[in-house]
């Protein structure tokens, strides 16, 4: 098992391999803030077809402007909403971006930071992040209804809960780009968190490919399954289990479209 992953990793984990993927509209920024706030905007729109999920990261960019940190900590919430009305993304639109925006307003402006206010969740002995990301998604989703009222299911599913069930996919995938070291994919500017902790990003797949290597023997693809991958590969890598992450999506991915 090994030798069999560190090949996957070391055929697919390369910078060229980010063509398509949506980590690639984080790495064009440079400060850390801009990099958060990127971050998680490309990370919650991250489901779907992946030309409208680049289309819909563009577009809100574009609406954003070169310093993305301004327009999220200066702009109201009334013309943050005027100004993405035209917005969709299956699930979600304009209304509960800017209310993802607003939340982390709040958060710099409380905190100082997007890495602060999740490592309040934290709590020595967790073995990993799932209690410190249910109270990150649990405390902006509080955030959003206080800032916008009652919230519909379209803007909780930005930020789901492993509480609840949910693999946290693309939360995971957050905070893997923001915690593992910047090997020329991932960002690594979140110190606060080791990367022992994280938990890997499980989607259709990194579980179809997880099965076949044996990774897990659950069938439904759930927090259990995200927490049993990254088990199994945690007794390969104990330091950096979601590092293969990148890898065996990307190999599971080119699998998919050789069927």
């Amino acid at each position: 098992m090994h030798a069999t992953l560190d090949d996957i990793y070391a055929r697919y984990h390369k910078p060229e391999f980010m063509r398509m993927d949506p980590i690639e509209y984080v790495r064009k920024f440079r400060e850390p803030r801009d990099i958060e706030i990127v971050g998680l905007l490309a990370s919650s729109l991250a489901y779907g077809q992946v030309e409208n999920i680049r289309a819909n990261i563009e577009r809100v960019l574009h609406i954003m402007g070169d310093t993305v940190s301004d327009f999220v900590c200066t702009t109201s919430f009334k013309d943050k909403r005027e100004m993405l009305k035209a917005f969709k993304h299956r699930f979600n639109d304009g209304t509960d971006i800017a209310l993802l925006f607003e939340c982390v307003k709040k958060a710099i402006r409380e905190k100082g930071s997007v890495q602060a206010l999740f490592t309040e969740g934290m709590r020595q002995g967790d073995p990993n992040i799932k209690n410190a990301l249910n109270e990150f998604a649990k405390k902006l989703n509080a955030w959003a209804i206080e800032i916008g009222g009652e919230t519909g299911r379209s803007f909780r599913h930005l930020l789901p809960l492993p509480s609840a069930g949910s693999p946290c996919k693309r939360l995971n995938m957050y905070l893997r780009w923001m915690v593992r070291k910047d090997d020329g994919i991932d960002l690594g500017i979140w110190r606060d968190v080791p990367p022992a902790l994280l938990v890997i990003p499980v989607d259709t797949h990194v579980a179809a490919i997880a099965r076949r290597y044996k990774l897990t023997s659950r069938k439904s693809i759930d927090w259990r399954m995200a927490e049993e991958i990254t088990a199994t590969l945690k007794k390969i890598s104990p330091f950096d289990p979601v590092k293969y992450d990148f890898s065996l999506c990307r190999a599971g991915m080119i699998s998919f479209r050789k069927r």
